[in-house]
């Protein structure tokens, strides 16, 4: 297995974060509305939903017109991604049922208002010390919240990681095959997830692997 290559925590250079918008994400981020209906264990939709690390706000619109009756809290740490969060959702209509807090975690910042779920979606990688996003979850999750945390996850090798990169973001601009490219070197495995889970006291927590590049977090905190 490769060593674990650290990148930067935030995406804060405008003509980056605008690349990373312009993205067709759309199997990806569209299969994790999916992936989360299918282990969403309420019979009510979800009402409130806290994603820590919403980026350019792509995953949050997919879930916002998946549940037109829940309200959103979307946390990033970079204002440039949160700038292009907020005119999408204008865009989509989407503008009165979402609220945006620019935040580094840990963070008092970021409001405690009940959230039966809390989610987050390639966060984890960025971050140097993994543990101020278990510490997040749990601050901000109350009795039954559900967690949901998709991540990519580094593949074995560098060879290996370069040939995904060829195959899935070939047709992409240079600037982006290199954040995927370190990206994939930055992610944790599921072992290295598992543990994580463990010392932050979140071993109720599943860990479970998706396709060739992500893994999964889900299921109630006990």
């Amino acid at each position: 297995m490769m060593p674990r290559v650290t990148e930067p925590e935030l995406m804060d250079d405008m003509a980056q974060a605008a690349a990373y918008d312009a993205a067709d994400f759309s199997a990806a981020h569209g299969r994790r509305v999916e992936l989360f209906g299918d282990r969403w264990p309420g019979e009510a939709p979800p009402r409130h939903m806290l994603d820590l690390g919403c980026g350019s706000g792509d995953v949050l619109e997919r879930f916002a017109a998946a549940f037109p009756d829940a309200r959103f809290t979307g946390v990033d740490g970079a204002a440039a991604m949160l700038d292009l969060a907020r005119a999408r959702m204008a865009r989509a209509g989407f503008a009165s049922r979402l609220r945006f807090v620019q935040a580094l975690m840990p963070s008092d910042d970021i409001p405690d208002d009940g959230y039966d779920v809390v989610m987050s979606h390639s966060l984890l990688h960025h971050l140097h010390e993994p543990a101020v996003l278990w510490e997040t979850v749990k601050r901000h999750a109350r009795p039954r919240s559900f967690i949901f945390v998709a991540d990519l996850r580094r593949p074995e090798s560098e060879a290996a990681a370069r040939a995904l990169v060829d195959d899935l973001s070939a047709g992409e601009p240079e600037v982006l095959q290199r954040d995927f490219y370190n990206s994939l070197r930055a992610a944790f495995t599921p072992d290295e997830i598992r543990a994580q889970l463990d010392a932050a006291g979140l071993s109720s927590l599943a860990v479970e692997t998706d396709g060739d590049i992500h893994v999964l977090v889900h299921g109630h905190i006990k």
